[in-house]
């Protein structure tokens, strides 16, 4: 990893610090130092929908939650671990282009993404951001934020039940967040095997193959 790279997670961390201390400050929306403000420093390009914290005296919004169980067959192409883990979110909230095929449904979401200008056989997905998967579940109902996460904060996320995909910058793969089993992550994962991870990321894999850009689901 270059210096210029370290930086830019160093940078990166402290942003993600900054906005979890505001935000148990009370500072949530508008502009610095409020969270909302930190987590748009980190994507300027990042549309955020901040609202306050619910009063107990109010009725919270219905939370769906995923079927985390929804199935992931192995992928026909290398390229297409990005598509695999988009398809693989929307089938899990019951939104798939085509739930009864699932290589069909992937097809679909390949030329969703983009082909070949967004995805191809060359490089796969060409923004590892995964800002274009985060338009294709926003076109379908499926609200996301992208950030740099760490083990512990892509462990608690799924912890609560919350879904997503990630794809880390060393392992060059996208998997689906399905949940936590023991101390590891739970992945839906279209490559078994690959790099030495099937369907479970701990701690030192993670490490290993990190950084991860992380597509976390906030609303469906």
């Amino acid at each position: 990893m270059t210096r210029p790279e370290i930086q830019q997670l160093q940078d990166q961390q402290a942003y993600l610090t900054a906005a979890v201390r505001a935000l148990l400050e009370g500072q949530w929306c508008g502009g610095p130092p409020s969270g909302q403000a930190f987590v748009g420093a980190l994507d300027p390009n990042l549309t955020i929908d901040c609202r306050e914290p619910i009063l107990e005296s109010e009725t919270p919004p219905e939370i769906n939650y995923p079927d985390p169980n929804e199935s992931m067959p192995g992928q026909l192409y290398s390229w297409t671990c990005s598509a695999c883990a988009c398809d693989w979110l929307m089938r899990a909230y019951g939104k798939g282009f085509n739930p009864a095929d699932i290589y069909n449904s992937r097809e679909q979401t390949v030329y969703a993404i983009g082909y070949p200008n967004n995805i191809n056989s060359s490089y796969g997905l060409m923004d590892g951001s995964g800002s274009q998967l985060q338009r294709v579940l926003g076109d379908v109902g499926i609200q996301t934020a992208q950030a740099w996460l760490t083990f512990d904060q892509v462990y608690a996320i799924a912890a609560q039940g919350r879904a997503g995909c990630m794809s880390g910058g060393a392992w060059y793969h996208w998997c689906g967040i399905r949940g936590v089993d023991g101390d590891t992550i739970w992945i839906a994962n279209s490559a078994p095997g690959y790099m030495s991870v099937w369907n479970n990321l701990n701690r030192t894999d993670f490490n290993r193959l990190g950084p991860f850009s992380c597509v976390i689901v906030t609303e469906a």
